[in-house]
């Protein structure tokens, strides 16, 4: 018996036979789905929702709230689903042109959803206005957000990082320079965030 058999009768027999409605059902398909993969793959979780609409022969909008069903309703704490999210987002972000602001392209509801009610909080301002799955954020804003829910020393670190890539010679180097300490950020942010994060985090970026 597969992982995915295991996991998918361990859960729906938790609830009692029957008790599960069909939504659930696809629900925690989906679920499993972007955990495991299918057929040998790596865990859908690393792929966009569009890919994953193309594979499942599932309009876009299905899986998007599929994906956001599951997250809820079998993925653990939502606290550890959303950063292990925001971070695998942030590992893939880049700088604006001027370098004060980082762009993260965010299609997940959960992450988009839990990072802006963050950035309310800590009354920070975030530009979605040109595309929905893309939010521009101060960087110094978005600092605020990741020193209240992550380790400070890898933070701290981050932003040295931070500051090292602006002062690049050109935008491509800029760029290049980001991407290396974000994604450094985001597996050592996640580490010390616990088990949970990690999970989250590995599934969304296809690490073995």
């Amino acid at each position: 018996m597969s992982n995915f058999e295991k996991s998918f009768l361990n859960i729906y027999l938790k609830f009692g036979l029957g008790s599960l409605s069909k939504s659930d059902i696809d629900a925690l398909v989906m679920y499993l789905l972007d955990h495991y993969g299918m057929e040998g793959s790596l865990p859908l979780a690393s792929l966009s929702n569009q890919v994953v609409s193309e594979r499942l022969r599932t309009p876009v909008a299905r899986i998007k709230k599929l994906r956001y069903d599951a997250a809820l309703k079998f993925g653990g704490r939502i606290e550890d689903q959303a950063m292990g999210r925001l971070l695998a987002s942030l590992s893939n972000a880049t700088l604006e042109a001027d370098g004060n602001k980082i762009c993260l392209i965010i299609e997940d509801s959960l992450a988009k959803n839990w990072l802006q009610g963050q950035l309310k909080i800590h009354q920070q301002i975030f530009d979605y206005s040109f595309n929905t799955e893309i939010i521009k954020v101060d960087a110094d804003g978005l600092f605020q957000v990741l020193q209240s829910c992550f380790n400070r020393d890898a933070l701290e670190a981050f932003k040295a990082g931070y500051d090292a890539s602006k002062n690049k010679k050109n935008q491509y180097e800029m760029k290049k320079a980001f991407a290396s300490v974000a994604k450094k950020f985001a597996e050592g942010a996640a580490k010390a965030a616990g088990v949970g994060v990690v999970a989250v985090l590995k599934a969304h970026m296809a690490i073995p």
